[in-house]
């Protein structure tokens, strides 16, 4: 409890230092002050403070007290998003993607590489008492296959939550998936076949782009913009030019960008897909890590033709491993689940009931409040070591919501060369090339994940990678 005290007044003192209310060369509260106006112990106040020193950002002065040494950065420079545009083509991921996939964090490895939750909030330890309650008291084997749209009580849970995201579905209307990507790759199985084309903004995941390449599909990447996501116009543009099946795209908090689409571009986006009359597939797997009070609304909250399906997992939310995710598919509802039913003889029903019993309890809000809050801190943390470590003219996203961000490497440095540089160094990266059928777009960025709690060793890490930078 003490430490989560003096970590809490230290991440504030760090925000009250970012947004100048300390400049630098301001004299911080004395000790005893502090401490009497948090009403906390004074070991708690000098904990905070020997935290806030070891960030480099106040000093200690004999005989006088503490002062700030030096402000953060209030926002990177923006990075530039690719803005070609190609004609639709069958695309090949790189070897690259399958060795970072392999590139499982090992004792003594730091990792910035994998896009994974932390594991450090409470409602880890809730879940294993669920697991643990319901092995013992609730029958889950020995009954047969599941239920082909999946668990109906989780199924009632998340048509309640949906709410949040501005979206009206009745929990027939939801599948259950065994995740995120499962639920695209259904949905393209379902409504496209080899040869055809599927637009996505770029940069784009590359899970879902060795999925297309796995199915045969034609991919236009569209340009987007690092802040508000997928440009609109050059969508549109495609549209008119190739006869595209359906529209892929991450409107909250693109992972590898972490950009949020505002919600006249969502309008923008639902409208063009019905003038075409094609599907819009909206990964929402981010959606609920909005470090605002108020979730932004899912571009399926616009949509009134039934055209806009919905996937999302608790994989980001929570942990990847319970293997959870669904889809909305609006009007193609008994085309995916017919698909879900060739591809699929049910989820394991274990991990469904216990998702459903967290959201039934209202321990997932309370989670989410928590994580929100803490990603937040652990993005302004990055964005400062970076501005620390980093060459000059090195550019990143400050993304409103998840836990990635994308960084734009000054020159033409090889991203490549430099995550092959940071693992001989037992530091775990994902280089920029992965993102995009084409390799050379972004050869000189990096994404990075901070949803781990910072640390000594992971804020050296930072601090050796941006060596490893200026030395490339």
């Amino acid at each position: 409890m003490e430490q989560h005290k003096y970590n809490q007044i230290a991440e504030q003192l760090q925000q009250q230092i970012r947004s100048r209310v300390y400049k630098a060369g301001d004299k911080l509260p004395s000790v005893r002050s502090l401490a009497k106006q948090r009403q906390v112990s004074i070991s708690t106040i000098l904990s905070a403070y020997a935290l806030l020193e070891d960030r480099n950002l106040i000093e200690v002065r004999p005989k006088s007290g503490y002062y700030v040494k030096r402000v953060l950065t209030e926002k990177p420079l923006l990075p530039s998003i690719d803005q070609r545009f190609s004609p639709p083509e069958v695309i090949s991921t790189p070897q690259l993607v399958m060795e970072i996939m392999d590139d499982s964090p090992e004792p003594g490895v730091i990792s910035f590489g994998s896009a994974i939750p932390a594991s450090d909030f409470p409602v880890t330890n809730q879940l294993r008492k669920i697991f643990a309650q319901k092995v013992r008291s609730e029958p889950f084997l020995g009954i047969g296959y599941g239920a082909g749209k999946g668990y109906e009580p989780l199924r009632q849970q998340l048509a309640r939550r949906a709410v949040d995201a501005g979206v009206m579905v009745s929990p027939d209307e939801i599948l259950v998936t065994d995740g995120c990507q499962a639920g695209v790759g259904l949905c393209l199985r379902a409504l496209t076949k080899p040869g055809d084309i599927v637009a996505m903004e770029t940069p784009s995941y590359y899970g879902v782009l060795q999925l297309i390449e796995a199915l045969g599909l034609k991919l236009i990447e569209i340009p987007s913009n690092p802040e508000t996501g997928m440009s609109i116009d050059a969508l549109r543009l495609a549209l008119e030019q190739w006869p595209v099946k359906a529209v892929l795209t991450i409107p909250c908090f693109n992972n590898p960008v972490g950009s949020l689409m505002p919600d006249a571009h969502k309008q923008a986006l639902v409208d063009l897909v019905g003038h075409y009359d094609i599907p819009l597939i909206e990964d929402d797997i981010y959606g609920d890590l909005g470090y605002s009070d108020q979730r932004p609304r899912a571009a399926k909250s616009f949509d009134t033709s039934g055209r806009v399906i919905l996937c999302s997992s608790v994989s980001k939310a929570l942990e990847p491993q319970l293997g959870i995710g669904w889809i909305m598919p609006g009007k193609y509802l008994e085309a995916i689940e017919y698909e879900k039913y060739l591809n699929s003889t049910g989820i394991f029903r274990l991990p469904q009931m216990a998702v459903a019993e967290i959201l039934a309890r209202g321990a997932y809000d309370r989670h989410l409040r928590l994580a929100r809050d803490a990603y937040r801190q652990r993005r302004d943390r990055l964005i400062d070591l970076i501005s620390q470590h980093f060459p000059a003219g090195t550019r990143m996203t400050a993304p409103q919501g998840g836990f990635v961000a994308w960084v734009q490497l000054p020159g033409d440095l090889s991203a490549k060369r430099i995550y092959q540089r940071a693992k001989q160094k037992h530091i775990l990266i994902a280089p920029g090339e992965i993102f995009s059928s084409n390799p050379e777009r972004y050869a000189s960025a990096i994404r990075l994940t901070y949803s781990a709690r910072w640390t000594s060793r992971r804020e050296e890490a930072i601090q050796t990678l941006g060596e490893i930078i200026k030395d490339s």
